[in-house]
């Protein structure tokens, strides 16, 4: 694959609405902590809820390779107008405990609902070996991704990237809600899916049980999907 590949119309239509359903059902729980909050799925393991139903299918089209042994998932939500800083994905606890750099092979975005004035940043800059620098220094290539239900974006999983709120520029304006409503505003909805030659640390990625994310175990209708390791399908 190129460095920053797209799909469209990626999930059946009938897993991607229980899909996004389930996510809605999760709502705002652990809302601060949606970034660390992160789950390992192993390569050959049986899902154990619907995002990992999901990623079952969405390997088909990474085709990650025999190195890979597993994925790193979590929940995207963000507030309209919220952005998230140009970043690398990478081994937090890792980099936390011993100071070294670990990157996923390939990093993915499932966008869940359009969300208008929120792309996706992802460019050509890789860390320099001392992580103080970005390798070009200037970017010579790179996209903007506009949430749209159901499309999927993979990319090298050391390229830099973020999410770039352009606030109300283009004559959007946030969802609104009545004073009578109690429904919370609306979030941006992502699934963020990992593909690692290792598995990343705890406390940061750890297994699913169940404890949190409830609607997403519930959500599942269980197959006979079983993630395989490193296949070409």
């Amino acid at each position: 694959m190129r460095k920053i590949n797209l799909f469209k119309d990626t999930l059946p239509a009938s897993l991607f609405r229980r899909l996004v359903r389930a996510v809605r059902e999760v709502g705002t729980e652990r809302l601060k902590e949606s970034y660390t909050t992160n789950f390992w799925f192993a390569a050959g393991a049986k899902p154990r809820n619907i995002v990992e139903e999901a990623i079952t299918r969405l390997f088909r089209l990474v085709r990650p390779g025999p190195r890979c042994i597993g994925v790193e998932w979590w929940l995207g939500r963000l507030p309209y107008g919220k952005s998230l800083p140009m970043h690398f994905d990478r081994d937090l606890a890792l980099e936390k405990q011993t100071g070294e750099a670990a990157y996923p092979l390939w990093a993915s975005i499932l966008y869940l609902n359009r969300f208008p004035s929120s792309p996706t940043v992802v460019l050509d800059q890789v860390p320099s070996d001392d992580k103080k620098s970005l390798v070009p220094p200037k970017a010579k290539y790179g996209r903007a991704l506009e949430p749209m239900p159901n499309h999927y974006v993979v990319y090298r999983g050391n390229l830099y990237h973020g999410v770039v709120a352009n606030g109300n520029g283009d004559g959007h304006k946030p969802p609104s809600r009545s004073k009578k409503s109690r429904k919370p505003p609306e979030l941006r909805l992502t699934l963020l899916i990992n593909y690692w030659d290792r598995r990343p640390l705890p406390p940061v990625c750890r297994d699913y049980d169940g404890t949190v994310y409830k609607a997403l175990q519930e959500a599942y209708e269980p197959s006979c999907h079983v993630f395989a390791r490193g296949a070409r399908l």
